[in-house]
């Protein structure tokens, strides 16, 4: 039996790094080291052969001065056979927003990646920045951490937020989400492993992400998934690879290596997110 693994890099850049910090906690050095690391993950993927996601903030992608442009980095993750997916225009709280600045920020970011790359319809998937909204009200996953509700908020609930998706040209998105029930009746300390499988919704083919981190529950995941046949999806973030904890460049070295391992033995296969995915579209 084998299992299938995708690796997911939610790669916000320095405007997605300046949107996301706590107010006047700005480094700069930290904006470099982000791009830094990208380079540290793309010569670790050649050396063992390892074919990735990078969400990419569409801004960065934009012509421009860097390090806030990063055009040339982006043309390099796609010409090594990564696949390139929007992260946003640059990395917006979607809950936040209005209708028609989600649409903008949809179109806007595809629009600039897919100019810089040089192929038009490259990009095919779209990483929700914050991973919000967790609020899925049809479903009964209600998420007070979105801080923002109401029908009148397609920002507000993933159900709406993923039609806007699919009307703007993307197949997949990644999600998180779990219902009220769930949310009281699990162990808190547990892993929470929102929605565990793919499936279609509005022309969108949903993508769960198991788990944050390259550490040994994410060893763990991998084998249960090599022993299941079942399908893994690993996310991370480039610049926490200089932060030593479970997404720490140590852990994502040794992680590779096992995926190489059991790869070479015939029990894993590794692939981007969009490869072999949109049967399930048609």
């Amino acid at each position: 039996m084998s299992g299938t693994l995708r690796i997911i890099w939610d790669y916000d850049g320095p405007i997605g790094q300046v949107n996301s910090s706590f107010p006047y906690n700005f480094d700069e050095r930290k904006l470099l080291r982000e791009i830094e690391n990208v380079d540290t993950i793309l010569d670790l993927a050649k050396k063992f052969s390892i074919p990735m996601t990078f969400a990419c903030t569409g801004f960065s992608a934009e012509p421009g001065d860097y390090p806030y442009h990063i055009g040339d980095q982006l043309k390099k993750i796609n010409s090594q056979g990564h696949e390139i997916a929007s992260h946003s225009w640059r990395h917006e709280w979607f809950p936040f927003l209005t209708n028609e600045q989600i649409r903008l920020s949809l179109s806007r970011s595809k629009f600039a990646l897919e100019t810089c790359v040089g192929v038009q319809g490259a990009v095919k998937g779209f990483v929700i920045p914050f991973s919000r909204p967790m609020s899925w009200y049809a479903r009964g996953a209600l998420s007070l951490g979105d801080r923002a509700f109401g029908p009148w908020r397609k920002g507000a609930s993933l159900g709406s937020l993923i039609k806007l998706i699919g009307e703007a040209g993307y197949k997949w998105t990644r999600v998180f989400y779990r219902p009220i029930w769930q949310e009281l009746l699990s162990d808190r300390t547990q892993n929470r492993n929102y929605s565990k499988s793919w499936e279609n919704y509005h022309v969108v083919t949903l993508i769960p992400s198991h788990y944050f981190g390259f550490d040994q529950i994410a060893k763990d995941y991998l084998l249960s998934a090599i022993n299941h046949g079942g399908d893994l999806v690993i996310s991370g973030h480039p610049a926490a690879l200089s932060f030593g904890r479970e997404e720490s460049l140590e852990n994502l070295v040794t992680f590779l290596e096992l995926t190489a391992s059991e790869r070479d033995q015939g029990k894993l296969l590794v692939k981007t997110v969009s490869e072999g995915l949109f049967n399930l579209n048609e």
